[in-house]
């Protein structure tokens, strides 16, 4: 977990300016990251770029919550096997599974430590790629 060279790409969609920006710079370390801050940025994003993981807050303002995209994106061929971690600040078990019922691979609560984060994403990345 050096850093090194970045070859895999992170979708981060989340809507609070200052998490947006700790995990910009956090994950910007390890992974090309690109940044999402509402529903009609993330369908552009998902749409026209091409990354290897979506990092999700579920707690969005807007129509839709993280919940309700990521239930959008499985419905969709070639998203159906990206890797999907929701980030919440919920922590009720119930959160949780409604979460993984919607689609996503994992839950991490906030707040989570650092490596655990970096870790997971690539544990989750590289397992994606070895089922491919």
């Amino acid at each position: 977990m050096d850093g090194g060279i970045k070859t895999y790409s992170v979708l981060v969609v989340e809507d609070d300016p200052e998490n947006l920006k700790f995990l910009k710079t956090l994950l910007s370390r390890y992974f090309n990251v690109l940044v999402c801050r509402s529903e009609k940025e993330f369908f552009s994003s998902a749409i026209s770029n091409r990354f290897d993981l979506i990092l999700m807050d579920i707690s969005l303002s807007g129509e839709k919550s993280g919940l309700k995209l990521i239930k959008s994106l499985r419905e969709i061929p070639i998203f159906k096997t990206i890797p999907i971690i929701c980030l919440s600040a919920h922590i009720a078990e119930s959160d949780k599974m409604e979460a993984l019922e919607a689609g996503a691979n994992y839950y991490l609560r906030k707040p989570v430590e650092n490596k655990i984060l970096i870790d997971t994403i690539f544990n989750l990345i590289e397992q994606n790629y070895k089922r491919i």
